[in-house]
């Protein structure tokens, strides 16, 4: 297929424990002044076959890349999702407005910290299926900002028997960021593993008072989910080769991700949330 490129790339892992959790890290290209019907059906199946596909973006009309990432995701049947109480809020740009420290109060995706394992929008109830990324300015230095995925199935089969119950038929309060309040919703209630092998969990946003009126058990499944979420050295980390004007897209369900600390202050993301229509 003359715009299917594809490499293969090796999961980051400690020597001697390296696998491979997907055979290639191929990409589409695709002409943003004419797309191609079938090539964006070829998207599209691929997103909902691995949960994962790549694409690169070429012949962008007025160089305008907000538009770009909103029409591919319009072309392959879907809806994006705001993230906040304005109509057409669909994108979140993330890109460093000032540096880590204790008193910061700007989300995480504003900062240059790293950024742990995580699935997006966790503090929704019904939280949108898909995100995409589009980089605008990848991370110039050598391990700076490094886009990083584990399949949650990698997770979710660490976990004990006991936890894995504990974690899909008990409730949870889940704090709701500052910046994502939508009207006067400060937190939700929910489990944390949606269904087989999906998950939903980001691990500051789990309300610790509260937790610590739970049942011991409660808080153990937490323990032992933070346990092997943080042990990254253990994990069958996957992390895609990215470009400028490459754009990934993925099942938020089915996969965590997260990003190693920024070194180049000009890297700059467009993240959008969406479904697709069926």
């Amino acid at each position: 297929m003359e715009n299917f490129k594809s490499n293969i790339s090796l999961v980051n892992c400690v020597p001697g424990n390296c696998t491979r959790i997907m055979d290639t890290d191929s990409y589409f290209e695709l002409n943003c002044t004419n797309f191609d019907d079938k090539l964006m059906k070829d998207v599209r199946n691929q997103l909902e076959k691995d949960g994962y596909v790549k694409v690169k973006c070429e012949q962008i009309p007025n160089n305008d890349c907000d538009k770009a990432a909103l029409d591919i995701i319009k072309r392959i049947g879907g809806v994006c999702c705001p993230y906040s109480d304005e109509e057409n809020s669909f994108i979140w740009p993330v890109k460093v407005l000032e540096m880590d420290a204790p008193e910061s109060e700007l989300q995480a995706s504003q900062l240059d910290r790293e950024l742990v394992f995580h699935t997006d929008c966790s503090y929704e109830q019904d939280a949108p299926k898909f995100v995409a990324l589009y980089i605008v300015q990848y991370d110039r230095s050598e391990d700076g900002g490094k886009f990083q995925m584990v399949k949650t199935t990698d997770i979710l089969n660490k976990l004990s028997d006991k936890s894995k119950h504990l974690l899909r038929f008990e409730t949870y309060q889940i704090n709701v960021p500052p910046d994502f309040r939508k009207g006067d919703t400060d937190y939700i209630c929910g489990s944390i593993i949606l269904g087989d092998d999906l998950l939903r969990y980001r691990w500051d946003i789990i309300d610790q008072n509260r937790l610590i009126n739970e049942t011991a058990e409660k808080q153990d499944a937490i323990k032992e989910l933070n346990s092997i979420i943080l042990a990254e050295d253990k994990l069958n980390v996957f992390r895609p080769l990215l470009n400028n004007n490459m754009m990934v897209l993925f099942d938020n369900t089915k996969f965590v991700h997260g990003r190693t600390k920024i070194k180049d202050s000009e890297r700059y993301l467009l993240r959008i949330r969406f479904n697709l229509v069926y």
